[in-house]
């Protein structure tokens, strides 16, 4: 399957490669940098990034030399010298800058693979989350941006929430603020899955308007990856995802799966909220924390306000900015052109589902079905090797594409054995 780079990469991708890709300046700079706390810490965090990096060029000379499955085991393992180390990556700012870029620098590596005729190495997408720059934000970051003093109370929502002062500054932090940019890409990228999430949480029961949600978690990326291990739209914790249903493998990672992960998502709000009595700021405050967090805070305070947990500052920082940019976003949502914002419209979500019989590679799949292999890729983002696991399973194909000839039932190829 594969062959040497220069004989499936474009001259001009591959200049774009070595140009998109951090510069060893970019290393030294993160293995230099002075790390506050005490120095067996600051050793420790060393060592870990200087693992990671040596496993990220050893990946990327095997990329460059078109020996792709090393490739992917070798940046596996750069990912995995930072989740697997005894640091807490979010405790730590250099740590969590670091990872944040190599992911960011992977990434780039698959972009470029998947455009490839035959495709490259067969790793899963990862994609920071916005998750990780929320929980960054400090007081200097929201004041930049003056808080929104109109009134956001009152009709037009499906469900109810106080417009406290830090909702408003939320909605000054993503109209006039940093947080812009980061909004009007996921309005874009909402188009997709607005409609299927719509309709999920309306058959679960739960106020549509909290589809919004994703637009914090991820920016309605199904290959967002928080330094915390949540992943895909809805950014389900690994346990978290086992409880409401979500396979995880080696193979398959159903946290990635756009419509399975949006009907676990919808489950587990309407689970807090019955836990809460309705009361969805609650609700979406354990959505991020977890309930135990939740009911440790009520339990301290003896209320069951969300405001003032939030003000007595027993929630996590991350939590008591979460609560606040939701809702801040649904109410800019509600009213798009009026805060210069121009949501698309949404686009059908349609696929057919196709059965395999067998494990199947997505490159000889998407040759038989005469689609690109980055499409095919897309509407399975849940297979994180770019193969159809061991045995049977359902992939989606696109609707036009779809194979008449029994041609996806049969296709099969050598796939990669699990390390």
């Amino acid at each position: 399957m594969t062959r040497l780079i220069n004989e499936t990469v474009p001259r001009i991708l591959l200049l774009a490669i070595f140009a998109f890709t951090a510069t060893p300046s970019f290393a030294r700079a993160q293995l230099g940098a002075v790390t506050a706390g005490a120095p067996d810490q600051k050793s420790e965090i060393q060592q870990v990034i200087s693992g990671a990096e040596a496993s990220y060029q050893k990946g990327e000379q095997a990329y460059l030399s078109g020996e792709y499955a090393r490739a992917r085991r070798e940046f596996d393992q750069a990912l995995d010298a930072i989740l697997l180390s005894s640091i807490n990556v979010r405790s730590d700012e250099e740590l969590s800058v670091y990872y944040r870029g190599l992911i960011e620098r992977i990434n780039r590596y698959q972009v470029a693979a998947l455009e490839q005729k035959d495709g490259g190495f067969s790793e899963q997408r990862h994609e920071p989350s916005p998750l990780d720059k929320l929980a960054s934000l400090s007081d200097s970051d929201l004041e930049q941006a003056a808080p929104d003093q109109e009134d956001l109370d009152g009709a037009g929502y499906n469900f109810r929430f106080t417009a406290a002062p830090s909702v408003k500054q939320f909605v000054g932090y993503f109209t006039r603020g940093r947080g812009r940019e980061t909004l009007d890409a996921g309005l874009r990228r909402s188009a997709r899955y607005r409609d299927m999430a719509r309709r999920i949480f309306r058959e679960e029961g739960v106020p549509t308007d909290l589809i919004w949600l994703a637009q914090v978690e991820s920016g309605w990326n199904p290959y967002a990856l928080s330094t915390a291990e949540a992943r895909g739209i809805w950014q389900f914790m690994p346990s978290t995802g086992s409880r409401f249903g979500l396979s995880q493998s080696y193979w398959v990672d159903e946290r990635s799966d756009p419509e399975k992960s949006t009907r676990a998502a919808a489950r587990y709000l309407k689970w807090l909220s019955d836990r809460y009595h309705q009361n969805w700021e609650l609700a979406l405050a354990a959505y991020n924390t977890g309930e135990g967090n939740v009911d440790a805070a009520i339990a301290r305070s003896g209320v069951r306000d969300f405001w003032r947990l939030h003000d007595a500052n027993l929630l996590p920082a991350e939590t008591r900015n979460y609560v606040p940019a939701i809702l801040a976003v649904v109410a800019i949502a509600k009213n798009a052109k009026k805060y210069g914002f121009d949501i698309p419209p949404t686009y059908p979500y349609k696929y057919e589902a196709q059965a395999i019989a067998k494990q199947t590679d997505l490159h000889q799949l998407a040759k038989k079905l005469k689609v690109s292999y980055s499409v095919l890729a897309d509407m399975n983002p849940e297979l994180q090797r770019g193969v159809t696991p061991p045995g049977k399973h359902i992939v989606h194909i696109p609707s036009s594409g779809s194979a008449t000839d029994g041609a996806a039932t049969e296709a099969s190829a050598p796939a990669q054995q699990q390390p």
